[in-house]
Formats: structure tokens, C-alpha cells, sequence
């Protein structure tokens, strides 16, 4: 039976029509920050007020917004499960070239597709072999390669946006104001924030002493049989 009725009590959403009412409790609006959101966090951290938009010509708003940006660059260039793909399919152009887009942090060759037959790096924005000191592939009609993504800060993870405007709060009151008093305060929380972001990367990755996310088993542990063999 189709839900024919909808019922709000405070915050909690009640659906009728089903033989058990179904319960479902209302999204809160801080539930997610915006970019806005953690440069604001920044400007008050450094006795400023908070804007209501980014498009303004204040240089502390800009100092702020650049210094978060800087810090969200160098910790998604970390590399964690959440901007992190493995066997992505690039497929070389007519000139048996590889371009690479600036969103792209991270690369190198997918060993379980490619071996060791290349060893690569983005140069010139291109995939470019070590080996062969080119950055032709013209003997692959597909390159195989595990990447680590650029996002923006809307589509990280709420425990990567908390880490990223802690770690810039610290960083531009440096910057801004340096009261030695304040640095461990900010410092602490930067450093609670970094293990939020790790637990969260831990949970969601399921790594473990034998095998690593994608359920691969690089390490051959030992077993007992085997002695038998050696």
C-alpha cells in the first residue's frame, strides 16, 4: 500500500498507509559544510567577521579561501579511498599519446593490468614512460592505471572537510596573527581532526594485515602444508 499521508512531529517525518508507520528524521542543515562554511570558520579563528559570499575584496577573505585550497590540494594529494581509483581505462590518442587532465594528482601504472613493462609519471601533461623516456604507448590500445583524484571541497567527505578547515585554521592564523598562545589550541584540534579523517578512511577502505581494499593478496602469508614443499 502506497503511503497516503505525511505527518511532521518537531523533526521526526512519519509515513502512514503501511501496516507499521515508517519513521524517518529530518536532514539538519549543518549537516554538511560548504566552502563558505570553513572560510568563515577560518576568518572568526582569526577575529574576523564572516561573509556571506566568497566574491568580495577583502584580502583576508582572500587569504583565507586560498589557504584552504592549498591545504585541500595537499591532502587529497595524500591519496585516500574516497579520490582514489584503481585499473581506470585511458585510452591513447591518435598520436599513441595519453593526456591527462589537471584533475589528476596522482598516477601510475596498474601492475596487476601492465606488470612492470612501464614505470610512469605525468609530464608535460601527458602519461610519460621512465622506461622508454616517452610518452608514446603505441603497443597498448588501453592503459590500465591507478589514480588519485583532485575534488572540490563540496565533494569530500565531511571528515576531510572538518580536517581540511582545521589544518588551514592553524595555517592562516599563522599567517595572519601568530598569538603563540592560540597555535597548540588550533594545533589540537588539527590533530583531532586528522584522526576523524583517518578512522573514517579506515572504515570505509576495510584494510586489513593480509589484503588491502580491493580484496588483492600481494602478501603470501605463511601456511603450515608448505614446509613440506620446501
Amino acid at each position: 500500500m502506497l503511503p497516503q499521508q505525511l505527518a511532521a512531529h518537531s523533526k521526526l517525518y512519519i509515513y502512514r498507509g503501511f501496516s507499521r508507520p515508517l519513521f524517518f528524521m529530518a536532514t539538519p542543515t549543518y549537516a554538511t559544510s560548504s566552502e563558505l562554511d570553513a572560510v568563515n570558520s577560518i576568518l572568526m579563528s582569526v577575529g574576523e567577521s564572516p561573509v556571506n559570499t566568497l566574491n568580495t575584496q577583502s584580502p583576508e577573505v582572500a587569504i583565507a579561501q586560498k589557504t584552504l585550497q592549498q591545504v585541500v590540494r595537499e591532502v587529497q594529494a595524500e591519496g585516500w579511498v574516497f579520490n582514489t581509483e584503481y585499473e581506470v581505462e585511458f585510452t591513447p590518442d591518435s598520436n599513441d599519446q595519453v593526456a591527462l587532465s589537471d584533475s589528476i594528482l596522482q598516477i601510475d601504472i596498474n601492475r596487476y593490468k601492465h606488470n612492470d613493462n612501464y614505470d610512469v609519471i605525468k609530464k608535460g601533461g601527458f602519461l610519460y614512460d621512465r622506461y622508454t623516456r616517452s610518452n608514446t604507448f603505441a603497443d597498448e590500445a588501453t592503459v590500465y592505471a591507478d589514480v588519485v583524484w583532485m575534488y572540490a571541497f563540496e565533494d569530500m567527505p565531511q571528515p576531510f572537510k572538518d580536517y581540511c578547515t582545521a589544518r588551514a585554521t592553524r595555517i592562516a592564523h599563522t599567517r595572519m596573527v601568530n598569538d603563540g598562545q592560540m597555535a597548540p589550541i588550533f594545533q589540537q584540534d588539527e590533530v583531532v581532526a586528522r584522526s576523524l579523517a583517518l578512522e573514517y578512511d579506515t572504515k570505509q577502505a576495510d584494510y586489513n594485515v593480509f589484503q588491502n581494499s580491493r580484496g588483492r593478496n600481494p602478501y603470501n602469508a605463511y601456511k603450515p602444508y608448505q614446509v613440506i614443499g620446501r
